[in-house]
């Protein structure tokens, strides 16, 4: 009797496995073009911050997000796989990032898959500064 409460409980795993599949990666690269180190945070769930890395003149840096397609949310999965909710991210002055960020725009569409983000940046001004590649 038991064998038959397992099977649907199995077939409910396998038909609800497709709503996994619509969460995707967003790929962000940021190279450096300035003289001044560069370094990267994301805001993440309403108040913790997330250093995503540091770039030495001349060097680059890349680090990904999570999206739901489904509904456009990108997210951080932490050490447990929480989905934690990345707000903003940013780059700026190693040592000095908020004050001297760019915000790095990030494209939530429901129903949307991403491009990559390519940026290049600079943090020799009073603020950074970032085109796309």
């Amino acid at each position: 009797m038991k064998d038959y409460l397992l099977i649907p409980a199995l077939l409910l795993t396998f038909t609800s496995a497709p709503a996994f599949s619509a969460a995707q990666m967003l790929d962000v690269a940021v190279e450096n073009t300035g003289k001044t180190a560069l370094s990267c945070r994301a805001a993440i769930a309403h108040w913790f911050s997330a250093d995503l890395g540091e770039a030495a003149p001349g060097a680059k840096i890349s680090f990904s997000f999570g999206v739901d397609v489904a509904s456009g949310n990108v997210f951080q999965q932490n050490s447990v796989g929480d989905k934690m909710a990345v707000q903003r991210i940013w780059c700026g002055r190693k040592g000095d990032d908020w004050r001297t960020r760019e915000e790095i725009p990030l494209e939530r569409r429901a129903g949307v898959a991403p491009n990559p983000v390519r940026l290049r940046c600079d943090a020799d001004g009073e603020r950074a500064h970032c085109s796309v590649q």
